[in-house]
């Protein structure tokens, strides 16, 4: 990755897009300059006290310049992508109607990143105000070659700063509107790759395993997915392309770059683990504590540098990769991924055997149609015990409102379920997964085999009963064909080079249920605390996860690469290395977890606005598919239950549910479609029905029987008798 302009620096940001154009500025013999530009401008931000600092919001943020010791901005990041080959001439910024705003107390702080499981030491005080102007330029870029949507791009990220602080005059200085302005060269040759044949699909495997994959290179191919299957000897002895490379990894990763430009491959499966499949180490120096040797196998998916050039992570030559102010070297690493990549680490042909019956059972019967897909398993509590924010369920919480289409199932500290006995935490857990989901989310602490986290403030560990949930639990579990793509935010529970069964695994090589692809890190890994948990880290590559599947994903590969693509932006420090290269795919990176379709209109909801506990009520709802798809209706009727989904029924078909509410109360009622691809649109605009008090407190002595008459009457006269006295 190449930076340029202003200083290092991260991400959380702003801004409403005026203009986004493309133009040829001009041409040098044979070469056509190109520009892309675009423009934003920037309200007035907000200026918020609190805790004895002031903090600087923007409208429309998307980013923040994160640095431990420095304060904590507002920053707005835009990536460019380019067509492949592309050479970047300039990127300008330019900055009209700049102001100065007076604050009254110092700017908070960034926050600082912890190892998840270690106790916070925080010194807000701890903090250098020590300059004239912070950051010292307007903006940032970065290039980086990557892929997305199949399709191999130049990105060119630019960050901006439009708030810049004046420590020394108490001020800060706010650009109005900013300018960028891209020039470029694009390729003559539009085509990057001139395939001698057509293999989307790579299958890399030891031969041992051929047969048990076999199913699996049918099974794609009759999915219409031109596939290869591959086995290391055929790599390291040069049988489709000359073979090179140091070691037998730096040989994988070649053989991957000929498949790209001779085969045009997209999609890149490893199987089998450490020992029958080798994995990269890497060297990262995040303090002096935490020197870890982890293993990368985005090593084998990040082929290409900012010049095309081939991206060995060993930019020193010392044969010592993926440094990071290791003995004082640093490797210059690209991170974005040129094919979607993924491993499941099998220890033997059983494993590969289950999995790949998983896989096929999952595709033929299209889960991301079924009805249980739409649920989302959320399980957290308190990560950092100490302050007032529960961090895994407030992440759990930044899940449910991205991945706001589905239904939530939370099984926290506060609500009981985590940590409760009848049932426990782990019978909790498993009922969700034998009621299905699309997807999990575990966040908080971890080591190979176990997750697990605090109650609120509490060192106590949950879910109960053991104060964890292990590898060989799960691989107990027995959900079937309801299998969820699993996502941990926690240390080590993807460090497959340690434990054969570690726990994003363990769910994968479930041959009974569990999941049916994961991701994890294979190493320690850090977390902001309190409210800056999703700001940045393990926790929000998490909801880059999320964010990927939500904005198009339709395969598990797509999910890792596109999550990756949006975390690696801006500044990037030893923390973000380690989170980058740490986050581990297990399962079929061409897994198809959605199909392209429009989704349904925003429905139409009518129904009573009044009634009474214990009575049944009907509400009508209406609405289209731009495809003219059969449509299916679920209700959230608003007092924590759901309908089933109704369906099928054709465009524009009105439809009718039932609903009984038990309480007096205000709930507000909506519901949303999916077509018959499963792809979901947006919930209702809510209506409310008020509940008055039920119509039963009134008529309930009706309805008792003699014995209870006879009781109720001697009650009455004895009642009559001692009042009298």
């Amino acid at each position: 990755m190449r930076s340029g302009l202003g200083m290092y620096l991260p991400i959380l940001s702003i801004c409403i897009i005026l203009i986004s154009n493309y133009s040829v500025v001009g041409i040098s013999t044979d070469e056509m300059i190109a520009e892309k530009s675009m423009s934003f401008s920037f309200k007035e931000p907000s200026i918020m006290s609190t805790d004895g600092f002031v903090s600087i919001e923007l409208s429309e943020s998307n980013g923040s310049i994160i640095i431990t010791g420095y304060p904590l901005l507002p920053s707005q990041v835009k990536v460019f992508r380019l067509p492949f080959g592309s050479k970047v001439l300039d990127v300008k910024v330019d900055v009209y109607d700049s102001y100065k705003l007076p604050l009254e107390k110092k700017i908070t702080p960034s926050p600082t990143p912890y190892i998840i499981g270690s106790k916070p030491d925080i010194d807000l005080n701890q903090i250098n105000y020590d300059f004239n102007i912070y950051p010292e330029d307007w903006f940032r870029y970065d290039l980086g070659a990557g892929i997305y949507k199949e399709k191999r791009y130049l990105f060119v990220t630019v960050e901006l700063y439009p708030v810049r602080y004046l420590p020394r005059e108490d001020k800060i200085l706010v650009a109005k509107s900013m300018d960028i302005d891209i020039e470029y060269i694009p390729p003559l040759d539009k085509s990057f790759v001139d395939p001698t044949s057509d293999h989307r699909f790579v299958i890399i495997s030891p031969a041992d395993f051929v047969g048990e994959i076999q199913p699996l290179v049918d099974h794609k191919i009759h999915r219409g997915i031109s596939t290869r299957l591959v086995t290391l000897d055929e790599i390291y002895n040069g049988v489709y392309f000359p073979a090179q490379g140091r070691d037998d990894a730096e040989k994988i990763k070649y053989f991957i770059k000929d498949a790209i430009e001779n085969w045009d491959t997209t999609f890149v499966l490893l199987v089998g683990d450490v020992n029958h499949f080798p994995a990269r180490e890497t060297h990262i120096k995040v303090s002096d504590s935490d020197k870890e040797i982890f293993v990368s196998d985005l090593y084998y998916a990040d082929i290409y540098n900012e010049t095309y050039s081939f991206s060995s992570w060993d930019t020193n030559d010392n044969d010592v990769f993926a440094e990071y102010n290791w003995n004082n070297n640093t490797d210059d690493i690209d991170f974005h991924p040129d094919v979607y990549l993924s491993r499941i680490p099998c220890i033997d042909r059983n494993q590969v055997s289950d999995v790949v019956n998983k896989i096929i059972q999952y595709e033929n019967n299209k889960a991301y149609t079924q009805d249980w897909f739409t649920n989302i398993i959320t399980a957290g509590g308190d990560s950092f015990p100490g302050d007032s924010v529960d961090e895994g369920e407030y992440v759990n919480e930044a899940v449910i409102k991205i991945m706001n289409t589905f239904i939530p199932n939370k099984i926290w500290d506060s609500n009981g379920r985590l940590g409760g006995y009848s049932p426990s935490g782990l019978s909790e857990i498993e009922s969700a997964f034998n009621d299905g989901a699309g997807f999990v989310d575990f966040s908080g602490h971890g080591n190979p085999t176990t997750w697990a986290t605090h109650r609120h403030n509490a060192s106590i560990w949950i879910p109960t009963p053991a104060g964890g949930l292990f590898s060989s639990q799960i691989s107990n579990f027995k959900n079937g064909n309801k299998l969820p793509i699993v996502i941990t935010g926690a240390c080590s529970v993807g460090k497959y080079n340690s434990n054969s069964n570690c726990f994003s695994w363990s769910f994968v090589a479930n041959p009974y249920g569990g999941g049916i692809a994961s991701m994890g890190a294979t190493a320690l890994g850090y977390a902001y605390v309190g409210k800056y948990v999703t700001y940045g880290l393990i926790e929000g590559m998490v909801l880059d996860m999320f964010r990927a599947y939500k904005t198009g994903a339709l395969t598990f590969g797509e999910i890792w690469v596109d999550g990756l693509n949006r975390y690696i932006r801006g500044h990037l420090d030893a923390g973000d290395y380690k989170t980058i290269l740490e986050w581990q795919p297990f399962g079929d990176p061409a897994l198809a977890i959605a199909e392209e379709s429009n989704p349904p209109e925003q429905p139409t909801i009518n129904g009573p606005s009044h009634g009474k506990p214990g009575e049944e009520y009907t509400f009508e709802a209406q609405t289209t598919d731009p495809d003219g798809d059969k449509i299916y209706y679920l209700f959230d009727w608003g007092d924590g239950s759901y309908s089933n989904w109704i369906g099928p029924s054709t465009s524009g078909e009105t439809i009718q549910a039932t609903h009984i509410w038990k309480e007096k109360g205000n709930y507000n009622v909506r519901v949303k479609a999916k077509d018959e691809h499963g792809v979901i649109g947006p919930w209702s605009d809510p209506i409310t029905i008020s509940m008055s008090k039920s119509k039963a407190r009134y008529d309930t002595i009706f309805h008792l029987d003699i014995h209870q008459l006879r009781l109720l009457r001697t009650l009455f006269f004895h009642y009559l008798l001692y009042s009298s006295c």
